[in-house]
Order: structure tokens, then sequence, then C-alpha cells
């Protein structure tokens, strides 16, 4: 077995780390049975970075999300991990008191549709200001203008008079802004953006993403964002992990990651976007489906989906291994990674 440190343990010391999740497994209840939507997965998320997590619906990028944020409804769903370390907090065993603490003020999510996140009967300028109340202990008049300063910030035009307005009243880009407004009101280390642009038109989205990064730039915040859509990943992040049946199977920066793809599932994913500078004909589809979490295949969950597949895949579940020098690039594939073969199957044999 290859013997070399992957890269989440070889930046350990790394003082720029604001977020480090190690062995995070989530499970929800399904007919008396506990099964793992979210499997043993690690990642680090540094200062000022943007780490996008991509891959089809049904891969636990939102339920990662959700996990981090103790979200996870208790009455059918369970989180573990080693740890969930949010600067010096070990957010794995807070109390719901302490989370909310830590909700909004530390860490915020822009959820995929702000129509239902957001509060049908209540004007959009009072739930801006309802955060900074809360978590900032203002008076309400230092809130609402605090408040109108967000929509200003976030690009809200006339914001003196849609301030009372309700979210009915604004547009689908709109109300993302609100989201967002939201979401950057307590100065956050991290926000989670999940699928902030996908029931958006392309001007829309294109808006939203130079919007993201123009306040990453401007306060250090640093990003975890949640998509299926890899154009969007290649103009807003800094690193890419890609998920498969609640797995990371491969992780690296994104400019390795466009120009080395190595996961069979990253190559599918690549070549399934249609590409305006080639003459194609037809598109390319990954066959099958994504297994449900209550009938997860041994070994390989992408085995049954993949053109590489070996015996071995049916056997045994790779784990994230080094292909570069830098350790910066990992990916979980036995035909790809940096595996010791003999002894593998010396293992699955015996």
């Amino acid at each position: 077995m290859h013997t070399m440190p992957n890269s989440t343990q070889s930046r350990e010391s790394d003082t720029d780390i604001i977020l480090d999740v190690r062995k995070l497994r989530t499970s929800f209840r399904i007919t008396g049975e506990w099964h793992a939507a979210v499997r043993d997965i690690s990642f680090t998320l540094r200062r000022n970075e943007t780490l996008a997590l991509v891959g089809e619906s049904g891969c636990g990028k939102s339920v990662t999300a959700l996990s981090v944020l103790g979200l996870v409804p208790l009455q059918n769903g369970r989180v573990e991990a080693e740890r969930i370390q949010l600067g010096e907090h070990n957010l794995q065993g807070l109390s719901e008191e302490e989370m909310r603490e830590i909700r909004g003020n530390r860490i915020s999510m822009i959820f995929q549709e702000p129509m239902t996140a957001l509060n049908p009967v209540l004007p959009i300028g009072h739930q801006v200001a309802e955060t900074l109340l809360y978590h900032r202990k203002m008076n309400k008049e230092e809130a609402n203008k605090t408040a109108l300063e967000l929509l200003d910030k976030v690009k809200i035009p006339s914001t003196s008079s849609r301030f009372k307005e309700y979210p009915h009243q604004f547009s689908g880009g709109m109300r993302q802004r609100v989201m967002i407004a939201m979401a950057i009101a307590c100065k956050p280390d991290i926000i989670l953006a999940d699928e902030p642009t996908t029931a958006l038109d392309v001007t829309t989205q294109s808006q939203i993403l130079a919007l993201l990064n123009e306040l990453k730039q401007d306060s250090g915040m640093s990003l975890i964002f949640i998509t299926h859509n890899l154009g969007v990943v290649a103009s807003i992040a800094d690193r890419v992990a890609v998920m498969y049946a609640g797995k990371i199977v491969e992780i690296t920066d994104v400019n390795s990651l466009f120009a080395q793809p190595t996961h069979p599932y990253t190559e599918a994913l690549m070549l399934s976007i249609p590409r305006s500078d080639r003459d194609i004909k037809t598109l390319h589809s990954i066959s099958g489906q994504v297994p449900p979490i209550g009938r997860m295949p041994d070994g390989c969950s992408f085995a049954a989906r993949c053109g590489l597949e070996q015996p071995i895949c049916r056997k045994l579940d790779p784990t994230l291994q080094p292909i570069d020098v830098g350790l910066t690039h990992e990916v979980a594939c036995w035909v790809r990674g940096d595996y010791n073969l003999t002894t593998i199957e010396e293992r699955a044999n015996g």
C-alpha cells in the first residue's frame, strides 16, 4: 500500500486552515436501518479560499454542508465525525444553543431556493436586520441602517424603497442577492453556497458569481461552493472536490482538475459538458445512476458505470491517494491511483 501521507494530513499544521473536517459520516434511518449518505470524508478549507463540491444530484454535497452546520434533523439523521474544526471550535458535539451562536455569525449558508428560504410574510429588510439584532446585539435603528447598507452592497437597486417589500415582489436574482446580504451580515469566516445559481438565467448567474467573488476578495472570507455545473467551477473555485455516492473521489486545484481529470467519474463529467469550441455531433452521457444509500454496492461505488472496471473494483473500495509529488492531487481509483496492486489483490483474495 502507498505509504505517503495524504494532502489533508500534510497540511494539518497549516495556520491558514479555517475549517478542518475529518472522517465525516452522515446517516439516515430508512425502514428501521441506518444508511450513510456521506461516507467518511475529510477535507480542509483555507482562509480566503473557494472550495467547490461537485457531483450529480444525490452525491452528498448538500448533506455535507448541512452536516457541518448541524442542520441534519435528529429525528431520522445522525452526524459522526472525528472532528469538524472551525477555527478554535470543534463543532462536533456542541449543543444546539452553542451552534445557534455560530450559524449566521461565524459560518453562514446561502440556500439553493431563496423563495423557500426567505419568510414570505416578513419584509426583506426586516429579515436582513434580524441577523444583526440577534448576533450583533444592535438596536433596531442600527440594524436597519446596516441592513440598508448590506442591500446596497449586494447591488439591490432603490434599497430605501425596496427595504419594506416582500420576497414575492423580487425576481429570483434579487431574492438570491437578499440571501447573500443575510449571509454576509455578520462578516462570517465561511459561507456555504448550496447551488445558489441553479434556478437563474445565464446572465443573472454571471452577476451572482461576480458578486460572490467581489465580496470574497473584499472581506477575506472563505467559500464552499456546491454545484453540479463545472462551467461555474472554472470561474469561481480555487480547489475542487468531486463527490460520488457520498465520498470524495478526486480533489485538487481547479487548474489541475481541468488539465488532468483523473478519476473516470470526473472524466465523464468533463465529457458531458457542451463545448462551443468543438464540433460535437452527440453529447456524452454517463449510463446508469448514483446508487441509492440503501443499496450501496461492495467495492467502488462507481464500478457499475465505469468503462475501466477491474475485478478488484467490485471487491474493495479505494481510498484517496496522491498522484503527484506535491500531494495536492488525490484520486480514489484502483486503475488511476498510485497503489501497490499486488498487496491490494492479496487482501481482496485473502
